[in-house]
């Protein structure tokens, strides 16, 4: 078998880890020398567990034929990246550690973009960072940029959606095979994108989410983007790993600023103390990574005169109730509640399920 070959020979090889993979690739310089060694080497090269070489020593005593397992691969819509493929994506060199083979279904041309956005962020995601995600991840995409994240619950989720929505292309890097479903509760999601956008893993297919697999997951979506935003991520938050490889790799890291008095928001806001890029307009993002329009200006909806007054501090401080909006202005709650009503039907505000309204950006 050529050395590509033998690369995905063992990046297919059963309960045989890619990071370990790569170790070992390390230690022995090619997949041939790693290949014609013996067992005890193998052992010897990275400490590997004893069942972990007995699978290595069955994978290879098999001699599967790689071509043929690449081809039912194929028939399944799943592309075998090696690195040194053409298409496989330059950006990833950038790290400590890129991935030696890449398993990906949908539009691979979306690796190598141009514009490649990721946008994180915790999985618990109050209104504040769903709005603001949905405004970051909208505008991306508007501009044909790409929105990266990792199909998890909350930031991720939300920001895949509102690429979709607006029409634009997505990328989900997942911590599984690209042919199982990361939350199941995300079965739409992941089938929309595998159509219209690209699920990506350096997992082989039929593997299953691990713990561990979410940090080395991380690094993908940071090396395939051109820049990380962090909209909302707690103290403990995978979202801030994402940014630390961005920055290790000299990408830059934008954080959305968040309220002092958010759990939600105190690894984003640290980020920001740590000398993070405040992020607090998209249209700032686009200007700065890819020249893209004016951010000297932001683009807003055109709203009535007589009730711009009730938008503009919706968009400022909202999402805020009726009477928190009466108090504010100094307005009769009677013209609030018809300005509010105005404002629904013209799709320019929606009221949330806890009585708040909030501008819809």
């Amino acid at each position: 078998m050529t050395e590509r070959e033998l690369r995905l020979f063992w990046a297919l090889c059963p309960g045989l880890e890619p990071g370990t993979w790569r170790r070992m690739l390390h230690v022995f310089g090619s997949a041939t020398s790693l290949s014609n060694a013996d067992e005890s080497d193998w052992a010897e090269s990275v400490r590997l567990h004893a069942q972990t070489v007995h699978r290595m020593v069955a994978w290879r005593e098999s001699s599967p034929n790689i071509s043929v397992l690449e081809a039912r691969l194929n028939e399944q819509n799943i592309v075998c990246i090696v690195r040194g493929d053409p298409i496989y994506p330059q950006k990833l060199e950038a790290l400590f550690d890129p991935p030696e083979v890449l398993f990906a279904r949908g539009n691979v041309d979306l690796l190598n973009s141009f514009m490649s956005v990721a946008v994180v962020g915790t999985r618990r995601a109050t209104a504040y960072g769903v709005t603001a995600t949905k405004w970051i991840a909208t505008t991306v995409a508007e501009a044909r940029g790409i929105v990266v994240s990792g199909m998890a619950l909350g930031i991720d989720a939300i920001g895949h959606e509102a690429a979709l929505a607006t029409g634009g292309a997505t990328v989900a890097v997942l911590g599984s095979g690209v042919d199982v479903c990361y939350p199941p509760s995300h079965a739409r999601l992941y089938a929309e994108i595998g159509e219209r956008g690209l699920l990506l893993s350096e997992y082989a297919p039929g593997s299953l989410v691990r713990k561990h697999h979410f940090p080395e997951r991380n690094r993908i979506i940071a090396g395939i983007s051109n820049s990380t935003v962090v909209v909302q991520a707690g103290e403990r938050s995978g979202a801030l790993g994402t940014a630390a490889v961005a920055l290790d790799i000299g990408r830059d890291v934008y954080a959305v600023p968040g309220p002092i008095t958010s759990r939600a928001s105190r690894g984003s806001n640290q980020l920001l103390f740590d000398g993070a890029i405040p992020l607090v307009d998209p249209a700032i993002l686009l200007q700065d990574q890819f020249g893209i329009g004016d951010a000297t200006t932001t683009v807003r909806k055109q709203v009535p005169k007589h009730i711009a007054q009730v938008y503009d501090r919706l968009a400022e401080d909202g999402p805020l109730r009726a009477g928190e909006l009466a108090l504010l202005l100094s307005m009769p709650p009677g013209h609030i509640y018809a300005t509010l009503l105005e404002l629904e039907v013209e799709h320019l505000v929606e009221k949330l399920p806890d009585g708040r309204y909030q501008v819809i950006l």
